[in-house]
């Protein structure tokens, strides 16, 4: 019997075979469609092997569908990452919950792993013992981890997994505030240092667009050549972290070392990838090597240790709150939804309240009787 979604296509006098299995589980990458040349056993036995795969996907997304309180927090996330919620996140978004629930996997919860626990045993003291084993390393993982796993048992909750998110009541820590920001000559020292070595340049180009764009790292590291303007040098970004659209000009400095970029790297999509190609191809920057060559950089330019790369929003921000530019036009560049996502970029400085009250004009009889 010839199996299911095998399919005969004739071509002149002969006839070839063609794997053409449902939409569902083409789209979900179990499966997809395949011409299979004239041999019939050979196509058989392909077609066969997929129709396994495919059977077995099924099955189990029957099963995720009936998950119970008795189900284990693996299964919870199995179904919610086949969930029409999780599938209408960015990639970058569903990379990130992905990684924030997995570093929570292996710790001991009621005796076993927690990915290994049921969802009915789970209780809330049990989730504060695991949030203060890992705020205890970083405080600011551990809070991103915490209000994923709130996102997943509600997620549990609308769909009667289960009755209770134990997560709900976990009393998190307050991250510290970081103030840290560079100085001009600090800022300079590492585009010298970064642009004086052909390995570290592409670097140095992502650090140069950060601060003068005030944008963030990651946006910069995977920023393609159809975002950046050259006629205009107008760069029009969708950030990836809020997906906020933003619009903004470039210096003639930078517009000039963008055009030599384009000579040098134009050929391939990203303005500033890794200077080594792999397999042929130049690839964007990860946020763990641009981090460990910016760290060899900093050293290089003698640098103080306190500073790092991701520093540098902050600084181009802090700046323009300093010489006193408005909110509305701050929040316009760095993609901010309301000013009070400003405040943490606040200096209380001599020279913003100089300007503050350069710009505040009194009527001349103010002061008068």
């Amino acid at each position: 019997m010839k199996p299911s979604y095998l399919m005969e296509v004739e071509r002149g006098d002969s006839v070839i075979y063609r794997y053409n299995p449902p939409k569902d589980a083409i789209e979900a990458g179990v499966v997809k469609r395949t011409m299979l040349g004239a041999d019939y056993t050979a196509a058989c036995a392909y077609v066969e092997e997929q129709n396994a795969l495919m059977a077995e996907w099924r099955k189990e997304r029957k099963y995720l569908k009936e998950l119970t309180s008795k189900s284990k927090v693996e299964d919870l996330v199995r179904s919610y990452v086949e969930s029409l919620s999780f599938k209408q996140l960015s990639v970058k978004t569903q990379n990130d919950y992905l990684y924030y629930l997995k570093r929570w996997y292996k710790s001991k919860v009621a005796g076993v792993a927690l990915e290994q626990a049921k969802l009915g045993v789970i209780m809330t003291p049990m989730c504060q013992r695991v949030y203060e084993e890992h705020a205890s390393t970083s405080i600011s993982l551990a809070n991103h981890s915490l209000a994923v796993y709130r996102l997943l048992f509600n997620y549990a909750i609308r769909h009667g997994f289960t009755q209770h998110n134990p997560f709900t009541h976990v009393k998190a820590q307050k991250k510290r505030s970081r103030k840290v920001v560079w100085e001009r000559e600090h800022v300079r020292a590492f585009l010298n240092t970064a642009f004086s070595k052909f390995e570290w340049r592409n670097v140095g180009m992502i650090v140069n667009m950060a601060y003068e764009w005030g944008q963030r790292l990651g946006d910069m590291r995977m920023l393609t050549w159809d975002s950046y303007d050259r006629e205009t040098g107008t760069l029009t970004l969708t950030q990836s972290k809020r997906g906020a659209n933003i619009t903004v000009r470039t210096s003639d400095g930078l517009k000039a070392m963008l055009a030599q970029q384009y000579e040098d790297f134009g050929w391939q999509p990203y303005i500033a990838p890794v200077p080594k190609a792999v397999k042929g191809k130049l690839q964007p920057y990860t946020l763990n090597k641009l981090s460990k060559t910016g760290i060899l950089i900093m050293a290089e330019a003698e640098l103080p240790e306190e500073l790092t790369l991701m520093d540098l929003r902050r600084t181009a921000i802090s700046e323009m709150v300093d010489v006193g530019v408005p909110m509305s036009s701050i929040m316009s560049m760095s993609g901010h939804a309301t000013p009070s996502s400003l405040t943490p970029y606040i200096k209380h400085t001599l020279r913003s309240a100089t300007n503050a009250q350069s710009m505040r004009q009194f009527p001349p009889n103010l002061m008068e009787r």
